[in-house]
């Protein structure tokens, strides 16, 4: 089977230049028997252009040179009044201020915050940004008043665990590099979202070198308020981890499918679900059938007392939030450096999840999946889902 081949040359978009103009967005157009009318809505100013000035205001919906347009205009005419024709059009334009110039496009000026769509995420941004005068407390005094609260209520602990539940130990992956392998830098620029994986089973090593890599413990510190602080490969508020998974096992030698609690403590799985996840995770992960091909998909909540034990106030849910980014990062290039595809997405049912695994969204809420998986050998671009690839075949 011939390798279906990617784009590796460079988008044109990347070429042009600031001094590049766009028919601008939001231009009223009439079309008229003779004639067509173009409407600044912004100002109410509008202009009447003849029927041959269409070739020349198709050039605006793609950026453009001034320079180019013109000589495209010498192009479709042949001729000097072609170019007079082509001067006049761009004027009026300018004079109706219909054109966005590449520069401010860059820029982002022209467009908007987010709307009414985004409401109560700009609500809590809003009430979580800090001022000018905002009070930062002293660390001394900080970890005194801690050190108080910790005589009167304990810290949560440094580790979830599900002591019921069947417990796996999984085996310690190596952590030196082997001859062959992919640098950093290759890790790092070859890692690609996929949507398409081959019917081939992860090997418990692999498992067992994702889970440590992303969400291990590498090492650990006393807490002076007793327990531990946990050092992984990604940073935390704190120190303290509320990040929590649950690997949904599709397709892994050797490990029976499911959902398992991972347990950072004892680097092994916590059996809390037996059973096909293939009948329900697509549902779960907003109808995206693909999800059903990834070998396990790791679900991440967040144990919010943990943090806010220490951090009571509702700026650090945005630190939250970043540590699912952060940790999920490292699982992305773990997979990158082992060869396989990953995909993370937050088009989910989070009320699925969380009656299947009890889970209380105001102690620990559900924020994401990320999925791995064997890549297929006879093809190059993972990116699409099957379904797609299949129906781009078919039209080739």
């Amino acid at each position: 089977m011939q390798k279906r081949q990617v784009e590796t040359d460079e988008p044109d978009t990347l070429r042009i230049s600031g001094n590049a103009l766009h028919l601008s967005d939001g231009v009223g157009v009439t079309l008229l028997d003779d004639q067509i009318v173009l409407e600044n809505r912004a100002t109410g100013a509008s202009k009447a252009f003849s029927r041959e000035a269409i070739p020349l205001l198709d050039l605006f919906m793609d950026w453009i040179e001034p320079d180019d347009f013109v000589s495209r205009a010498f192009e479709q005419g042949g001729e000097a009044e072609s170019v007079n024709r082509a001067i006049g059009v761009l004027h009026d334009l300018l004079e109706l201020d219909v054109l966005t110039v590449r520069a401010e496009d860059l820029r982002g000026t022209r467009l908007r915050a987010p709307g009414a769509g985004w409401g109560d995420a700009m609500r809590f941004l809003l009430a979580t940004r800090t001022s000018r005068e905002t009070i930062f407390a002293p660390p001394a005094e900080f970890n005194a008043a801690l050190a108080e609260k910790a005589a009167v209520t304990r810290q949560a602990s440094a580790f979830m665990e599900y002591p019921a539940a069947p417990f796996s130990p999984l085996s310690e992956p190596r952590m030196t590099a082997s001859r062959g392998e992919p640098s950093f830098p290759k890790t790092m620029l070859n890692r690609r979202t996929a949507r398409r994986y081959a019917d081939h089973p992860l090997t418990e090593a692999q498992l067992s070198s994702l889970l440590k890599f992303a969400w291990g413990m590498i090492k650990s510190v006393p807490n002076p308020l007793g327990d531990v602080f946990v050092r992984k490969t990604s940073p935390s508020g704190g120190s303290l981890h509320p990040v929590e998974v649950y690997p949904i096992v599709l397709n892994v030698d050797g490990i029976e499918r499911g959902i398992y609690h991972y347990s950072v403590r004892r680097h092994g799985l916590e059996r809390l679900w037996t059973g096909d996840a293939h009948e329900w995770i697509a549902k779960a992960c907003g109808d995206q059938e693909w999800v059903r091909e990834a070998a396990v998909i790791f679900l991440c909540s967040a144990f919010l007392p943990r943090t806010a034990w220490k951090y009571d106030f509702s700026r650090v849910a945005r630190a939250v939030m970043a540590e699912i980014g952060f940790s999920g990062q490292s699982l992305l290039l773990t997979a990158s450096w082992l060869g396989l595809g990953a995909f993370t997405t937050i088009a989910l049912r989070d009320e699925l999840f969380e009656d299947l695994l009890g889970f209380d969204p105001l102690r620990e809420p559900v924020f994401a999946v990320f999925g791995v998986g064997a890549l297929e050998p006879d093809i190059v671009d993972h990116s699409r889902p099957r379904t797609e690839n299949q129906d781009e075949a078919g039209a080739l």
